[in-house]
């Protein structure tokens, strides 16, 4: 019975995975300039996933854990994608427009159109 219990205790790790906390929090800033905010939202999942790994860790839940430490490294990424996505489609619209002064003047006479001031 004593042989059963120590051999559970080497399976056990010592250490908690990475959370991945500050790739998800990079993610969801650089989600805010994803199109339509899809990568903010990745972003969050990431953070809500990252922030359960220690929690599961502790509770003896290691294998979820990992899968969440695991998740939260794959939501930051995809959130970081798309956040240098929407950075690209928003430097190619300025530059299509003739530059950030064009730009802002269409901005101001499209916000005029719609009586926004």
């Amino acid at each position: 019975m004593e042989t059963t219990q120590s051999l559970h205790e080497f399976d056990r790790p010592g250490t908690p995975p990475a959370n991945n906390m500050s790739l998800a929090i990079i993610g969801t800033v650089l989600g805010l300039c994803s199109p339509c905010c899809i990568g903010l939202i990745v972003g969050i999942i990431g953070i809500v996933q990252a922030s359960s790994v220690n929690s599961k860790f502790v509770a003896g839940d290691y294998l979820g854990a990992a899968s969440a430490a695991k998740s939260a490294k794959t939501m930051g990424y995809i959130a970081i994608g798309l956040g240098v996505l929407g950075l690209i489609i928003n430097i190619i619209s300025i530059i299509s427009f003739g530059g950030v002064n064009a730009y802002m003047e269409y901005i101001q006479q499209s916000m005029g159109d719609l009586g926004i001031e």
